[in-house]
């Protein structure tokens, strides 16, 4: 088993140990080659021809697709849906906590948070690097719309689609289960991160390149910072101590007579 218990309080007083300057630099210049072949030739040509191909892949499986194959996509990107893809990454870290009892509660509903911290960390940095793109159900004509096929709201359009959120929530998801959990979650991380962002792909509001590029380029500079310097370590410290405090909080309130 190979849990993250240097991450605990109490293991991570040594902050200047935990730089790792190699591994800061290599992802940065991973991240900025990916980004690179997306921007110019070859690699944008390439990017396009792909996403084209994987759109009209999609959008023909919908055209033909039968009522059953149209609603489980429609229903996928209904904005509900949204709640069961996150619920579905939390429950890896809830079901590494029923597993790994000896190692508390505290410290997997921290290392929840911090998750969602650092994903939302990563939103808010896409959001700077938002460029401008419209959707392939905007661009080509003759395309199927689930939102004209449903009867309710579902999302299969976007004007502005580069990086994708949901690629930037569920890679920073994956790559907090394989830093702190062990190998044996990684697979279901993947899945459910498969669960949150293929919707979107089968819609058509987001190309391909959207995540593997956008979303991987946001993920890997977030990584980059979080796990090759003390960033994490020093803000798990602090989510566990303030967890701690609230849960002693509820402890006195439930304690206290009346």
């Amino acid at each position: 088993m190979k849990m993250h218990l240097k991450n605990n309080p109490g293991h991570c007083s040594n902050y200047a140990a935990m730089w790792s300057i190699k591994r800061l630099v290599l992802l940065h210049i991973a991240a900025a080659v990916l980004l690179l072949s997306w921007l110019f030739e070859p690699g944008r040509g390439l990017w396009l021809t792909v996403d084209e191909a994987v759109f009209r892949l999609f959008n023909d499986s919908l055209k033909s697709g039968n009522d059953a194959w149209r609603m489980l996509w429609a229903v996928a990107n209904h904005r509900l849906f949204d709640i069961a893809a996150i619920l579905a990454l939390a429950s890896v870290f809830v079901a590494s906590g029923l597993r790994n009892r000896h190692i508390g509660w505290l410290w997997h509903f921290s290392t929840i948070t911090l998750t969602a911290l650092a994903a939302l960390l990563a939103t808010q940095l896409g959001h700077l690097l938002s460029i401008e793109r419209a959707s392939g159900t905007v661009i080509y004509a003759h395309t199927f719309h689930l939102s004209e096929w449903a009867t309710f709201k579902t999302k299969d359009i976007a004007y502005s689609t580069f990086p994708g959120d949901h690629g930037m929530v569920a890679f920073v998801w994956v790559a907090c289960v394989f830093y702190y959990l062990e190998r044996r979650y990684r697979i279901p991380a993947v899945i459910a991160a498969l669960i949150s962002v293929t919707p979107r792909l089968v819609g058509g509001a987001h190309w391909l390149s959207d995540e593997l590029v956008g979303a991987g380029f946001v993920t890997l500079i977030v990584v980059a910072w979080l796990f090759s310097t003390p960033l994490a370590a020093s803000m798990l410290e602090k989510i566990q101590n303030f967890w701690a405090r609230v849960a002693r909080v509820i402890r006195h309130v439930k304690c206290s007579p009346g």
